[in-house]
C-alpha cells in the first residue's frame, strides 16, 4: 500500500477557525459573568434586604453623652420600662459631642438595651447596591450572549 502525502492550501480556513475558535471564548466568558452575575447578585441582594428588614422598626428616642467608670465616652437613654441604659460611644457621630450634649438614640424594639447613635436605616444598602450591579451585569452578560448566538 503505497501512502500519499501533500499539502493542502486554504485560504481564509485559518482565520475562519480563528474567529470561531474567539466567538466561542467570548460566549463561554458572557455565560460565566451571566451565572456569577445573577447568582451573587440574588444572593447579594437577599441578604441586603433581610439585614434591612432586621433594622426596620428602630424608634428614636433622646439621648445624653456621658463618661462612663473607666473615663471613656457613653451615651444613655431612659427605655420604655423606664429603665436607664447605657452604650459605649464608639461611632464617629459621638466623638464630637461632649458629655452632657444630647443626642439622637436608635433602640431595638425588640431589646431596648441595645442602641445606636447611627440611623439603622442604612444597614445593608451596601448589599442591596452591590447585588443590583452585579445582577444587572449578570443580565448584560445573557443579553450579550444572545446578540452573540445570531453573529
Amino acid at each position: 500500500m503505497e501512502q500519499v502525502t501533500g499539502t493542502v492550501q486554504a485560504t481564509g480556513t485559518v482565520q475562519a477557525t480563528g474567529t470561531v475558535e474567539s466567538m466561542d471564548a467570548l460566549m463561554l466568558i458572557t455565560e460565566l459573568f451571566g451565572w456569577i452575575g445573577i447568582g451573587a447578585g440574588v444572593l447579594m441582594l437577599v441578604v441586603g434586604y433581610v439585614r434591612g428588614a432586621f433594622f426596620r422598626g428602630w424608634r428614636e428616642t433622646l439621648g445624653v453623652v456621658v463618661l462612663d467608670d473607666a473615663g471613656h465616652r457613653a451615651y444613655r437613654w431612659l427605655g420604655d420600662d423606664n429603665v436607664l441604659y447605657q452604650a459605649p460611644a464608639h461611632e464617629d457621630e459621638t466623638q464630637s459631642l461632649e458629655p452632657g450634649d444630647e443626642l439622637t438614640v436608635y433602640v431595638n424594639p425588640r431589646d431596648p438595651a441595645v442602641g445606636r447613635a447611627d440611623e439603622p436605616t442604612h444597614e445593608g444598602r451596601a448589599f442591596r447596591t452591590t447585588g443590583w450591579i452585579l445582577l444587572g451585569a449578570g443580565l448584560l452578560a445573557i443579553v450579550l450572549q444572545i446578540v452573540l448566538l445570531f453573529l
